[in-house]
């Protein structure tokens, strides 16, 4: 049977459909969504740092972002005092438990966010590379509202701090609402954890009294979620255990959800 030739038509309709191939072969990507821009984190505010206004974002109680002037990038801790941890319930002072004591802790940075401060840096870092910075009036405001305590690490304590916190003490206020130890648990490290470095685990004890902070070297391996304690009850600090790599991501159940933003 002899085939027939094919019709003009069809082979305008195959050029057709080759031409578009060709057309969509090389016609260029389209570009790819851009990421959405991660939420800065933080409370932004101004303050006075080095006699020149300064914006920065509270990152807790006792550190904040530097976002403009000479410091900018930079991560600084406040010295003199420290807070409470805010990334999950895990403080218990006294009688007040970790959901009451979580609260306290996320209560600081607002507060300082929404006041203005004169502060200085020192010209030294701590352990972890942040700017030590000085803000004496921050400080004295948040240990008076029992939202931070009195933290000394290279020498005694400040006087004003210290008469300061005694009054949020004797008024029950803050992190005082369950009692006053004579210890209070600031850190705690198991050995084996991650960056510990030469020095090995300890764990960190604040003088409720006095302020000092000492460093208690031990051998202990600690479980996420376990609960480590000085004291005796009902005057007795504990701070549940979490090492740092999983405070923000894959969190124990002991930490319940993560915060939104």
């Amino acid at each position: 049977m002899t085939s027939r030739p094919a019709r003009p038509a069809g082979r305008a309709a195959l050029a057709a459909v080759a031409a578009l191939a060709a057309a969509l072969l090389l016609a260029p990507w389209p570009a790819a969504a851009a990421p959405k821009p991660r939420r800065a984190r933080g409370i932004p505010a101004t303050l006075t740092l080095d006699g020149q206004p300064t914006q920065v974002r509270w990152i807790d109680g006792d550190t904040f972002q530097v976002d403009s002037g000479p410091l900018r990038g930079f991560s600084t801790r406040l010295a003199g005092y420290n807070t409470l941890e805010t990334f999950g319930p895990v403080h218990r002072i006294g009688e007040a438990g970790p959901e009451v004591l979580h609260r306290v802790a996320l209560a600081a940075a607002p507060r300082l966010a929404a006041g203005r401060w004169t502060c200085a840096t020192l010209g030294r870092r701590d352990g972890y590379g942040r700017a030590l910075v000085s803000c004496p009036d921050a400080a004295a405001a948040l240990v008076r509202a029992g939202l931070a305590m009195v933290f000394a690490l290279d020498g005694p304590a400040d006087p004003a701090l210290l008469a300061a916190q005694r009054e949020a003490q004797a008024a029950r206020a803050g992190m005082w609402a369950g009692g006053v130890p004579p210890l209070v648990l600031t850190s705690v490290h198991a050995e084996g954890e991650a960056g510990l470095g030469a020095k090995g685990a300890y764990d960190r004890v604040v003088d409720a009294r006095t302020g000092q902070a000492a460093a208690r070297p031990h051998r202990r391996r600690y479980q996420p979620c376990e609960e480590v304690c000085v004291g005796e009850p009902p005057l007795r600090s504990c701070l549940t255990y979490v090492p740092f790599a999983r405070r923000y991501r894959d969190r124990p159940a002991c930490l319940g959800p993560a915060p939104r933003g």
